[in-house]
């Protein structure tokens, strides 16, 4: 319903209408709109969280890692694109929305904080980074990217693979990645110190 009639102009009358559900039922859930609009943006970024954790059981370098997510982050933000959309509209003048939606982004920030920390531990990664701000720019760029191209369709001819290879390249130069002494698994591996 948010996607059809977008944020402002739905009301509860018309979600029950939606559901075939009386608006008395409604209410024995939630209180307000803004309720189940919270519900409804939490358990959607819940499914974006897993969508784009890379399995187990993957094989493939750090990089090929990196741009697992990225495809799947793409794939699932076109795939969504209308609701996409309203939960940016609605962060600019909700403040639990903002709060919200800052929330995520730090949680998504601090998953790729953590991969290039590991990465500098293991010497693979420049040491004289900040991993927490090189990961603030990083998710930045691909939140953005996405936004405008996917969410928003500036370039609805996008090639999502070779917006993958590109953004995965500029992680990679940020880094200053050297793929020889990265590894997925950090037990198996033995830090070296990093040429200059």
């Amino acid at each position: 319903m948010f996607e059809t009639n977008g944020y402002l102009e739905t009301r509860v009358t018309d979600i029950c209408d939606e559901a075939g559900l009386a608006n008395g039922t409604f209410y024995i859930y939630f209180q307000t709109k803004e309720e189940i609009f919270y519900t409804l943006v939490d358990s959607a970024i819940s499914d974006r969280y897993l969508i784009t954790e890379v399995p187990d059981d993957f094989e493939g370098t750090v990089v090929d890692r990196f741009a697992y997510t990225l495809r799947q982050y793409f794939a699932e933000v076109k795939r969504n694109r209308r609701f996409s959309r309203i939960v940016e509209q609605v962060a600019t003048f909700d403040e639990h929305m903002r709060d919200n939606r800052m929330q995520i982004r730090r949680k998504f920030r601090q998953r790729v904080q953590h991969g290039i920390e590991r990465l500098q531990r293991q010497g693979a990664a420049d040491p004289n980074i900040s991993a927490e701000l090189t990961a603030e720019a990083i998710v930045s760029m691909i939140n953005n990217f996405a936004y405008i191209n996917l969410s928003l369709g500036e370039r609805e001819d996008l090639d999502i693979e070779q917006a993958v290879a590109t953004l995965t390249s500029i992680w990679q130069r940020a880094l200053g990645l050297d793929i020889d002494e990265a590894t997925t698994d950090e037990n198996r591996h033995k830090p070296k110190k990093r040429r200059n």
